[in-house]
């Protein structure tokens, strides 16, 4: 390759620029969750489920050999959070008002900022009518020195994203 050829790549199209931190992609360990009626953030190693999806209704007519697909319903998936337990029994309690007289208090809005490096929030996540249907405790093994980590599985009616 000729020097004058690399100069033109250099100075034309074969360029490349650094590229800015604004570009870089959100890293998934940059995440708060909020919890209506409860107060402050809420600590979380893992959130996992966050989806929405869209059903294919098929629809069929006479002359067709093939059948129409139409957008239907959106449904949504279900949410797990895990974090180490602690002596405080706040998520115990919260899944017992399910079991409740009173379903109502059940009900929540689950609030999940997506953060840059720099801790500013870039997209927010929020899931309505939210209620805790299971919760889960990690297995007790007098062998290992693990942290007790619990799960909990919450179902909600419908998301917005910003």
């Amino acid at each position: 390759m000729r020097f004058s050829d690399v100069v033109k790549d250099v100075f034309t199209t074969k360029a490349y620029a650094a590229r800015t931190i604004k570009e870089d992609p959100l890293q998934s360990f940059m995440f708060r969750v909020q919890l209506s009626g409860m107060s402050g953030e809420l600590g979380f190693t893992k959130v996992a489920g966050l989806s929405r999806e869209v059903a294919v209704v098929e629809y069929f007519e006479n002359m067709y050999e093939h059948a129409h697909k139409l957008p239907g319903r959106e449904s949504v998936g279900e949410i797990t959070f895990e974090k180490g337990m602690y002596e405080d029994k706040t998520y115990v309690k919260e899944y017992e008002k399910v079991l409740g007289a009173d379903k109502n208090e059940c009900r929540h809005e689950v609030i999940i900022k997506i953060l840059n490096r720099f801790g500013e929030v870039k997209r927010t996540f929020t899931l309505y009518e939210a209620w805790f249907s299971k919760y889960e405790v990690g297995d007790l093994d007098s062998s290992s020195d693990d942290v007790i980590v619990e799960t909990l599985t919450v179902q909600f009616e419908y998301m917005t994203c910003e």
